[in-house]
């Protein structure tokens, strides 16, 4: 029940957070599903702080969603429009830069589209 009942709050805010940014739900719903993107189980996902990013087509979304297999959170960044389809770009997924030289790079995009500091 608890657990159920933080889910539900964390779903709240979300909606809520991206409400202030005018992102309607059906938005929000692609959104989320494109974060789990590629977790084998993609609806145990919990997905917070959907907002607007910096990315120059308006299609770009930050947030932040649960590593699969655990209750932490990464950072992501979602583009819906793009000729294959929705595309997700987690944080979680690149080791520290030291171990994967791509791994500075996706840093990088993620502090130009707005979804780090």
């Amino acid at each position: 029940m608890r657990i159920l009942m933080s889910a539900a709050a964390l779903i709240l805010l979300t909606a809520i957070s991206a409400a202030a940014q005018d992102i309607d739900q059906a938005t929000i719903d692609l959104v989320g599903a494109t974060a789990a993107k590629g977790y084998a189980d993609p609806g145990a996902a919990v997905v917070t702080h959907i907002r607007k990013s910096k990315a120059v087509n308006g299609s770009g979304y930050c947030g932040d969603v649960t590593v699969e297999g655990s209750e932490e959170t990464t950072t992501f960044h979602v583009v819906l429009e793009t000729p294959s389809g929705p595309s997700v770009l987690r944080l979680a997924d690149y080791p520290t830069p030291e171990s994967d030289p791509q791994a500075a790079t996706v840093r990088q995009l993620l502090l130009h589209f707005g979804c780090t500091e």
